[in-house]
């Protein structure tokens, strides 16, 4: 991904188990090789870059997903949980569903937004080297 974040891997319209984890799975590289190429961050020693990705993992992913417009389907995100190699209990499925719809929410609020590349960018920056700050105690 280009330093702007404007390069996207864009999922098809109908996405089986294997191309949401495939997909899911490239926004996180994604996110790593954003992180590597804007400046400062390739300075940090190695342990503070993994953990400052650690720490942002779940909001790098978020905004990467709403930049890529990826399409949420309920069915096959919960068979690639697992639901139906393994049957969750009912409190994981329900957990699993709240957890999806959150995800959705987050995702819609940032594509109302109509958000440009440049401010992805921006996003992503302030979550990455924010995160120790949020995670401190007061």
């Amino acid at each position: 991904m280009s330093r702007s974040g404007s390069q996207c891997m864009q999922p098809s319209s109908m996405m089986g188990v294997e191309n949401i984890c495939e997909f899911a799975a490239r926004l996180l590289f994604s996110a790593v090789e954003w992180a590597r190429n804007i400046p400062f961050f390739p300075d940090l020693q190695i342990s503070d870059q993994v953990g400052l990705l650690r720490l942002t993992w779940s909001e790098l992913f978020v905004l990467n997903a709403a930049q890529c417009s990826i399409p949420l389907h309920v069915a096959p995100l919960l068979a690639a949980a697992g639901l139906h190699a393994s049957p969750m209990s009912a409190e994981r499925v329900v957990a699993f569903m709240d957890h999806t719809r959150i995800f959705q929410e987050q995702v819609e609020k940032l594509k109302l937004l109509h958000v440009d590349s440049a401010e992805y960018s921006c996003l992503k920056a302030i979550a990455l080297f924010t995160s120790g700050v949020r995670n401190e105690p007061s």
